[in-house]
């Protein structure tokens, strides 16, 4: 560039300039060059920004004009494929069973169920899994997507099923419009989550399409039916493997009592005056090992000789459950736990629970006879020492947690879930 500025200089100077001047104004001019280079590139750096400014711009407006037209075009497209297809459409009776939840994580409740319901049909019928989520949400947790057929419900390409029984497993997760769209033989919700009745309500007016067909509804246990305002339904609490979570044969003594916990590492399934307790009970010569712990835990129990913080799935939870003493279970006031399935496998496994009287587990526990329920931390840490130093009760509580579980998840319970879902 400055080459090719001083070639146009030399030959307006030989034009305009008499020879003698020529040498002082080439001189002038090269001292001119400098700052209309800076100029000429401040000039080219400010049209730069704003090219990007109004490519940027222009990139949010159609992001937004897309995720607001998207759905509108979506419903047309669904529309037009339901009511143009309905005259040449024939009533379908698929006995096909569809199971939806996110399965955002195989150690939450919901997913849990949804798989364990799978495991129980598969052999019975035949049974998809559905995952249904937005573009930018999580993903099906890579463990259930490596040993299950999952399938991704797809909207815009017409990919959801369109008869058979429908299964949603959870109240909280957002079903899309595309459910207004299907012939279902069946539709079943299970009502497993800490929401209001309003919002249940809106769930069902949404799976039922205002009422025009029938919603049934399985409730994870009584307090979620009292919760929902007592909506017509069926409690059947959440499955699970007792040929799996049994009492350990050949349990090793361990050097001192072990009270153990396992969750997942959220901070509403962790109760803020939990570290003081377990502060409280190594002082009182127990060991305490927690898998799964919120932030706040490991904060504050981080680096305590006597507490074991493991991460969750650091080992099968049959085989840490097997390796306590005691069960503890105790969550955030803002959390209703819902049901609780941790608080059955910890009794399967024979082990004497001790739980805060507040959740759908305190149905089946009896106070001091398949369990222990506290209200306040006093009560826990009188409860917890009582079993510390009393062998014959811990043996006592945790025989007749195994009966309990035995009883709640017998066969021939199993039998009758299969029979609900098939009929």
């Amino acid at each position: 560039m400055v080459t090719e500025l001083l070639s146009v200089v030399t030959k307006l100077l030989k034009r305009l300039v008499p020879a003698p001047l020529r040498a002082p104004a080439r001189r002038a001019m090269l001292f001119l060059v400098p700052p209309a280079r800076r100029q000429l590139r401040r000039t080219r750096h400010r049209r730069n920004r704003l090219i990007r400014r109004v490519r940027r711009t222009r990139d949010r407006l159609d992001r937004v004009w897309r995720k607001r037209l998207e759905p509108i075009r979506l419903r047309i497209r669904l529309s037009l494929w339901w009511y143009l297809g309905r005259r040449n459409r024939s009533v379908e009776t698929s006995n096909e069973i569809h199971l939806f939840n996110p399965l955002r994580s195989a150690a939450a409740g919901a997913p849990l169920r949804t798989l364990h319901l799978y495991e129980q049909l598969k052999d019975c019928a035949e049974v998809s899994l559905w995952s249904e989520y937005e573009y930018n949400s999580n993903r099906v947790d890579p463990e259930i997507a490596d040993k299950y057929p999952v399938k991704r419900i797809v909207p815009e390409r017409f990919e959801f099923p369109k008869t058979g029984t429908f299964v949603f497993v959870g109240t909280r997760p957002k079903i899309g419009r595309w459910v207004r769209y299907t012939n279902p033989r069946r539709i079943i919700l299970v009502h497993n989550s800490d929401i209001t009745p309003e919002e249940f309500r809106r769930k069902i007016e949404q799976l039922s399409k205002g009422g025009r067909r029938e919603v049934e509804v399985v409730y994870a246990s009584e307090l979620m039916k009292r919760n929902a305002g007592n909506y017509p339904g069926y409690v059947e609490p959440s499955l699970i493997d007792i040929d799996r979570f049994v009492p350990a044969t050949s349990k090793k003594e361990p050097s001192a009592f072990t009270v153990g916990r396992l969750s997942r590492p959220v901070p509403h399934k962790h109760h803020p005056d939990d570290p003081a307790l377990y502060r409280r009970l190594v002082e009182e010569g127990c060991q305490v090992r927690i898998m799964g712990p919120s932030p706040s835990l490991e904060e504050e129990l981080g680096g305590m000789e006597a507490v074991t913080l493991l991460p969750m799935g650091a080992e099968e939870a049959h085989l840490f459950l097997q390796g306590l003493d005691c069960f503890f279970y105790r969550t955030s006031e803002e959390w209703l736990e819902p049901w609780g399935r941790i608080v059955p496998e910890a009794m399967a496994c024979g082990l004497p629970v001790v739980c805060h009287n507040r959740g759908g587990y305190a149905e089946i526990i009896e106070h001091g006879h398949n369990g222990f329920l506290f209200e306040t931390q006093q009560e826990a840490l009188k409860i917890l020492l009582l079993l510390k130093e009393d062998r014959a009760l811990r043996e006592r509580v945790g025989k007749e947690a195994r009966r309990t579980a035995e009883e709640l998840f017998s066969g021939a319970r199993s039998s009758e879930l299969v029979e609900f879902y098939l009929r």
